[in-house]
C-alpha cells in the first residue's frame, strides 16, 4: 500500500480526488445557499404581501367600526399557514389577530426577522419568521405583524439534514473521483514512462538513439525533442573529447618518441661524439619546447573556458594596435608585408586578448603563406558592430579543411604531419579568446586566392 502511494499517478489521483470532492461540495453548498436565499426572499415577499393585505383589510373594517380585537375574517390572499396581529403601539391593546398566542412583535425595519423563544408554549418553543410594519392614521399609531411558523419549514429541514447528507455523498464522490483520475493520469503519463524507459537504455555507446515522439507535437513531444537535442550534443561533446584525447596523445607521443630515441642514441655511443651529442641535445631541447608549448596552450584554453582568466574590458584604439603588430612582425618576418587599413575606430574589449588573437592569425599566415606573404589588416563598422578582417595572399583553405580549422590540433596538412611547425592549437586559442570577448570569429577563402578571418564585435 505504501509503495502504491509512492507512485506519481497515485499521488496525483489523491490530489485530484480531494480537489474534485471539495469542488463538488462547494458547488452543492453554494447552490443550496443560493436556493435558501431565494426561498428566504420568497418568504419575505410573501410576508410583505400578506402584511399589506392585512393592513388594507384592517383599515377597511376599522372605518366601518367592525373591529373589536378579533379576527379580520376570511382573507383569501393571506395563506392559511400565516398568522397576524395588530396592536396599538402606545396602549399595547390588541386590535386584531387570528392567533391570540402571538406576542406583540416589534417593527422589523422593512425586512423579515426570525423570532425564537424557548418554552413559549407549554408543549414547545415559539419559532417564527415575521414581518412587522408601523402605520399611522387618524385613529393613531399601530403595528401590523404577519408571521410564519418555522418549526415545519421545509427549507430549514433541508439545511438541518444537509451536513449528514453531504457526508454520505462525499464518500462515493471520493472513491469515484480517485479511480477516474487514476485512470486518466496513467494514460496521460504513459508517454512519459516510455520516454523514461528509452532514456534508461541510452548509454555512451548509443547516445545517437532518439527518444520516441507521439506525433501530437504537444508538451511531451517538446520534452522528447529537448532530450534528443541534449543527447546529440552530448554525443558530439564525447566524440570531440575522444578525438581531443587521441590528438593530445598523438601530439605528445611524437616529441616523446624523438626525445626517447635521441636519449637512447646518446646512451649507446653519441655521448662520445661531440657533434652527435650537440645534435641530440638540440633535438631534445626542441621537442621539450614543443611539449611545453602544447601544455601551456591547453592550460590557457582551459583557464579561459573555466572563467579563471577574465577579460579586462577597456576602450581600445585599433589604429595604434595595428601599428604595434606591424612593428612586431617586421622583426619576426622581415620579408612579409602588412597593410593596416583603419580609421579612428575604437571598441570596448581586452587589448591583450585582442593582440593575442591577431598575433595568432598573422602567425598562421606566415606558416601557410610563407615569410614573404602579403597580409592585410582592416577594421570598419557595420550596423553598429566593429569588424576586424585579417587576410593573406596564400593558398587559402581546402573545402575539406575549412569546417575544421578551429578544432584543436587540426592542421590542413594530411595526418597532422609535422612539416608545418606548431601544435595546431593557435586557431583554437583564437576562437576561445573571441568567445571570452563576446565576439564571433569566422574564416573563408578570398578571391582569387588567400585566407580571410573576420572577427565581429557586438556592442557590450
Amino acid at each position: 500500500m505504501i509503495k502504491l502511494f509512492k507512485s506519481f499517478s497515485a499521488r496525483l489521483s489523491l490530489r485530484f480526488m480531494f480537489v474534485m470532492t471539495g469542488s463538488v461540495l462547494v458547488i452543492i453548498f453554494s447552490f443550496l445557499l443560493f436556493s435558501r436565499s431565494l426561498a428566504f426572499k420568497g418568504q419575505t415577499m410573501g410576508l410583505k404581501r400578506a402584511e399589506e393585505t392585512v393592513f388594507i383589510a384592517f383599515e377597511d373594517l376599522s372605518h366601518k367600526g367592525h373591529i373589536n380585537g378579533g379576527s379580520l375574517g376570511n382573507l383569501p390572499e393571506v395563506p392559511y399557514f400565516m398568522t397576524y396581529i395588530i396592536y396599538d403601539t402606545e396602549s399595547k391593546n390588541l386590535l386584531a389577530t387570528n392567533d391570540p398566542f402571538l406576542p406583540l412583535l416589534k417593527d422589523s425595519g422593512g425586512k423579515a426577522l426570525k423570532y425564537f423563544e424557548k418554552d413559549y408554549f407549554f408543549d414547545g418553543d415559539l419559532n417564527i419568521l415575521y414581518f412587522a410594519k408601523t402605520h399611522i392614521d387618524e385613529y393613531g399609531e399601530f403595528v401590523v405583524a404577519v408571521a410564519q411558523n418555522m418549526d415545519h419549514n421545509p427549507n430549514d429541514d433541508i439545511f438541518r439534514k444537509l451536513p449528514l447528507a453531504l457526508l454520505c455523498l462525499s464518500l462515493p464522490i471520493l472513491i469515484l473521483s480517485y479511480f477516474i483520475s487514476f485512470f486518466i493520469t496513467k494514460r496521460t503519463i504513459k508517454p512519459v514512462m516510455k520516454i523514461t524507459k528509452a532514456a534508461q537504455s541510452i548509454t555512451l555507446e548509443n547516445l545517437s538513439d532518439l527518444l520516441p515522439l507521439s506525433g501530437y507535437n504537444d508538451e511531451i513531444d517538446e520534452l522528447s525533442k529537448t532530450f534528443n537535442a541534449l543527447f546529440l550534443q552530448l554525443k558530439r561533446d564525447f566524440d570531440r573529447e575522444r578525438q581531443f584525447s587521441s590528438d593530445v596523445s598523438h601530439e605528445l607521443n611524437t616529441p616523446l618518441t624523438v626525445i626517447s630515441g635521441q636519449a637512447g642514441l646518446l646512451l649507446r655511443w653519441g655521448k662520445n661524439d661531440p657533434k652527435q651529442l650537440e645534435k641530440s641535445l638540440n633535438a631534445i631541447k626542441t621537442e621539450a619546447a614543443t611539449m611545453h608549448a602544447i601544455i601551456e596552450n591547453l592550460l590557457q584554453i582551459s583557464r579561459i573556458e573555466s572563467g579563471r582568466i577574465k577579460p579586462n574590458i577597456a576602450k581600445v584604439e585599433l589604429k595604434p594596435l595595428f601599428s604595434w603588430l606591424v612593428e612586431e612582425f617586421s622583426a619576426v618576418a622581415p620579408k612579409m608585408k602588412i597593410d593596416a587599413i583603419c580609421d579612428n575606430i575604437s571598441l570596448s574589449t581586452d587589448s591583450e586578448m585582442l593582440h593575442q588573437i591577431l598575433t595568432v592569425l598573422i602567425s598562421n599566415s606566415v606558416k601557410y603563406a610563407g615569410d614573404d606573404c602579403h597580409v592585410t589588416l582592416k577594421a570598419f563598422s557595420k550596423k553598429g558592430n566593429v569588424i576586424i578582417e585579417q587576410s593573406d595572399d596564400g593558398p587559402g583553405f581546402s573545402k575539406e579543411s575549412l569546417p575544421h580549422i578551429f578544432e584543436r590540433f587540426y592542421r590542413a596538412d594530411e595526418a597532422h604531419s609535422r612539416k608545418v611547425s606548431g601544435s595546431g592549437l593557435g586557431l583554437a586559442i583564437a576562437q576561445t579568446l573571441c568567445t571570452a570577448l563576446n565576439a564571433k570569429i569566422s574564416a573563408r577563402n578570398k578571391d582569387p586566392h588567400g585566407a580571410c578571418f573576420m572577427i565581429e564585435f557586438s556592442p557590450m
